[in-house]
């Protein structure tokens, strides 16, 4: 198979013929986004690898194209198992025509970080070109994972901790006066904190801006008087907001 030169929009390895121009048009497109896109040919060699792939990989894409994917990529599941191999879980399910359910991976040669992705896997429909057979989008969820690993130690140690002694002394209200100041959106954006998403997909998630959702956060944490969401939701879970 050949590859001609990577294109400037999204460093893809342009397929020959006319069927494969309509496929390169539809992977540009899907290009077009700031997750890491990787499409591979029917025998799982790389032909598309676009700007965010090479921040995530640390790999520029005139090293990758071409190559198996397999040999390019290392992603380990929950278990520490290699999910990236010949004849994969996603090319099996492709060649049985099964859609591929998005699945969290651990990024084990990544450059910068031991970084997590979320990966979905698009099937392409055989009749439209021979070229492409899967195309992958990579979103990085490290700082999900950190946060929900922290929000699971937490909660284990609030479980954990012994109770108090009964003593005579009134008991203290459930909530300070700050946390019952909070509002029903403030609520749900420290809800989206503690599960570990950030900004971005907060503001996604209640359709806002990014602005408005800084905002919020900014107003959350001054109502509970801390200066960061860790200390926030801390204080949230000791109080029973979460």
């Amino acid at each position: 198979m050949r590859f001609s030169r990577a294109s400037k929009q999204g460093n893809v390895a342009q397929p020959l013929g006319t069927a494969g121009v309509a496929m390169s048009d539809l992977v540009n497109l899907i290009s077009r986004t700031a997750d890491g896109v990787i499409a591979v040919d029917p025998h799982q060699r790389i032909v598309h690898w676009n700007r965010a792939a090479e921040a995530l990989f640390g790999l520029e894409a005139e090293k990758a194209l071409g190559r198996f994917c397999y040999d390019v990529i290392s992603l380990l599941d929950d278990s520490g198992c290699v999910v990236c191999q010949k004849k994969c879980f996603a090319v099996g399910a492709a060649h049985r025509r099964e859609l591929v359910s998005s699945r969290e991976l651990r990024v084990r040669n990544s450059a910068a970080r031991d970084a997590w992705v979320s990966v979905s896997t698009i099937m392409v429909p055989s009749g439209w070109s021979r070229r492409v057979a899967l195309i992958h989008l990579f979103r990085d969820v490290t700082y999900q994972r950190e946060m929900k690993g922290i929000m699971k130690q937490l909660r284990s140690h609030l479980t954990d901790a012994p109770l108090p002694r009964a003593s005579h002394a009134p008991m203290s209200p459930p909530l300070s006066a700050p946390a019952h100041s909070l509002t029903m959106r403030e609520r749900e954006v420290l809800r989206l904190l503690s599960s570990g998403a950030s900004t971005k997909a907060i503001s996604e998630k209640l359709f806002i801006s990014p602005l408005t959702a800084r905002n919020h956060i900014r107003n959350l944490l001054g109502k509970l008087g801390v200066n960061s969401r860790l200390q926030a939701i801390l204080v949230a879970c000791k109080q029973g907001l979460l």
